[in-house]
Order: structure tokens, then C-alpha cells, then sequence
């Protein structure tokens, strides 16, 4: 009867460890996602130009070619714009989701 409740406590102290280590990977990897759209939207920020790269990829997926030209702006550009704020918007969301899941983990490892 002992060692079934040695086996037991053995047992969920090795998921606990687990569910630590896969919480602290889900922090590190929310934080890498967070510091890569930050360092994007800075790279963005200090030269907008940036965003033709982009546009290039938007202009590959897109089954239609936009080659219009309104008063001296590039149309395709002004469309990326909203696309990419968006993404980022989304990386950063799904990198603070990954850090509170992971968090939590950690939590619940650490109450055990």
C-alpha cells in the first residue's frame, strides 16, 4: 500500500516537472514571438520602405496583379499596410497567449 502511494507521488511529481518544463518553453517561445513583431514594427517604424518586401510576397499570393499608380503612391503598398499591422497584431496576441499558458503552468508546477 505504500509503494502504490510512492509510485503515485513519484508519478505526479515527474508530470509536474514536465508540465514545468513545457511552461517555461511556452514563456520563452511567447517571448521570442512578442520581441520579434516588436523589432519588426521598429524596423517598420524607422524605414517604412521596408514594407515593399512585403508587398512583393502580398503581390506574389494575390491571383490578380494591382499596377495602379494614384498620384505618384503604389497602391499595392497602401493595401499591405493594414494587412501587415494586422499580422503583427496577431503574432503579438498569440506570443501573450503562449506567456500566460506557460505562466500558468509554471504556477500550478510551483503550488505542487
Amino acid at each position: 500500500m505504500v509503494e502504490n502511494r510512492e509510485n503515485i507521488h513519484s508519478s505526479i511529481n515527474l508530470l509536474v516537472g514536465i508540465a514545468a518544463l513545457i511552461g517555461l518553453v511556452l514563456v520563452v517561445v511567447g517571448a521570442l514571438a512578442l520581441l520579434h513583431a516588436i523589432y519588426t514594427v521598429w524596423q517598420l517604424y524607422s524605414s517604412p520602405d521596408r514594407i515593399i518586401s512585403f508587398a512583393q510576397t502580398f503581390k506574389l499570393t494575390t491571383a490578380s496583379l494591382v499596377n495602379l499608380d494614384v498620384n505618384g503612391l503604389d497602391l499595392l503598398r497602401l493595401i499591405t499596410w493594414p494587412f501587415v499591422i494586422l499580422v503583427l497584431l496577431l503574432q503579438g496576441k498569440v506570443g501573450v497567449w503562449a506567456i500566460e499558458a506557460g505562466a500558468r503552468l509554471l504556477g500550478t508546477a510551483r503550488n505542487k
